[in-house]
Formats: structure tokens, sequence, C-alpha cells
């Protein structure tokens, strides 16, 4: 655990060899640290890897409350000044939402950034639907948006193949409390940091399955766009939640974008 200035215990994990610039993974709503089992396995034999619960995930408990504003925003914040130095940021969906917060607001604790199936911000008609999510998960509870949600994370070949992954995602869920899910939309259907972008200086890799519906390619080339000198990769086969459904093409770019980001 980690205790962060506003007093909230952030469970985490951390593995691999110390000494190098740790890598931090940040998780999409809804899920937690262990749906970065591939990626923590994979990195960890050359890197420092630290992953954490997001409030009202996982372990890390919360409020409603802990979702207005950029409260957020500064547990993350914390849980990376707690490592003491600069760190290679990694934000899948809402993850990658925080990960621009922090790294527009203290660019000296990020020495790259990597932005998994994220976006600056939505179209009226998506902020419109997360709404819609949120007043449902409060007035009829988690299993009313399982449906929805399920459709944007995986693809159809995924739903047929791997019906122990869509289960997992489907018990994550449940557990969760629907007040703070329905936060958390609220949260996610108010970002908007498009005029942010240009002050990220760090470097950037931008990964985008290619049937994302919830943040598509054009979101990722916005994001590639807005960033100086980021680079874009789409993974094939995947939706929303690339590292779950292809976690060795999206630790392929990472990686290799680790390489690169250490020698620059």
């Amino acid at each position: 655990m980690i205790e962060t200035s506003t007093r909230r215990a952030v469970n985490t994990i951390r593995t691999g060899p110390r000494g190098g610039t740790p890598v931090v993974l940040v998780h999409s709503a809804g899920l937690d640290l262990t749906y970065w089992d591939h990626q923590v396995a994979a990195l960890g034999q050359d890197h420092d890897v630290v992953a954490f619960d997001l409030p009202g995930h996982g372990a890390t408990p919360a409020d409603p409350g802990d979702w207005a504003g950029d409260a957020v925003a500064r547990v993350v914040l914390d849980v990376l000044r707690g490592l003491g130095g600069p760190v290679h940021l990694v934000g899948l969906s809402l993850g990658g939402m925080l990960a621009q917060l922090v790294a527009v607001a203290a660019p000296e604790l990020v020495a790259s950034l990597t932005l998994l199936d994220t976006a600056a911000r939505f179209s009226d008609a998506g902020r419109a639907a997360m709404r819609a999510r949120a007043a449902t998960a409060r007035a009829e509870g988690m299993p009313a948006v399982l449906d929805g949600l399920l459709g944007h994370w995986f693809t159809a070949d995924t739903r047929r193949r791997r019906p122990d992954l869509v289960d997992r995602a489907v018990k994550t869920l449940l557990t969760s409390d629907p007040l703070v899910h329905a936060a958390v939309w609220d949260m996610i259907a108010g970002f908007d940091r498009a005029s942010d972008l240009p002050a990220i200086t760090c470097p950037t890799l931008v990964v985008v399955g290619e049937h994302d519906s919830s943040s598509p390619l054009s979101a990722a080339r916005e994001l590639r766009d807005g960033i100086p000198g980021a680079q874009l990769r789409v993974v094939p086969g995947a939706a929303h939640l690339s590292p779950l459904e292809k976690p060795a093409v999206v630790h392929a770019h990472l990686a290799a974008f680790l390489a690169s980001a250490a020698v620059a």
C-alpha cells in the first residue's frame, strides 16, 4: 500500500529489477491492477514495474466524491512522487486520460508516455452515452451496464474464443460500487484536454485497437497529431482493451518504445 497526501491508501504492486526508471501501469475504468498480468510478467523481466488500483477499483477504497474534478489525478501524482523520480507512464483508456493530466501538470515526473486505447476528448454523442450509462448504474446497478460495456471492450471473435476473459471482466464489474462507477463515467464524459496536448513534450506512444469503438482511430490520431513527436501504432483484431485481447502485440510495441525512450 502507498498512502497519498490525501491520506488514501492505494493498493500497489511492484516487481522487477530496481535501479532503472520505473514503468507505471494505470488501468481502465471498471478493472483493476490485476488486468496488467501479461504486461507485468513480460516487462518485469527487464524493468522495475509498478501497478496500482485507482480509487474505487480493486483494493483501493473510494466514494463517489473522490472522482470529482481532477481529484484522482492528484492520487496518481502522489503515487508517482512516492516513487522518487520520473517514470515511464502507461495508461489504458481512463488510465490514459489520467496520464495526460499528469504529463501536463508534472512533466518532471514523466520520462515517457504510452497512451493505450484512450482519447483527449469525446464527441457529444459519446458524452451523452457515458452520462446515460452513469444514470443507469445509479438507478439499476451494475448488471444493467454490462452488455453495453462488453460490446465495446472485446471483439465478437474474442467473446467467442475467450469466454474466460469475458467472464473475468463481468465478475470484476459486478463487484463494483455502482455509485462510484457512475461517478467515474461522469468524470470521463466531462474530459476534454485536447488543447493541452502540445504541452506534452516527453516521448509518447499512442496505441489503439483496430476495432476500438470507444476511443477510435480518429481519437488516436488526434493524440498523435496534438502531441509533438508522438508515434501511433494500430493493433489488428483488437477492440477497446487491446492489452487484454492482444497482449503480445501490445507488449512488442511497448518494449520497443521503452527501449527507444531510454536512449532518447
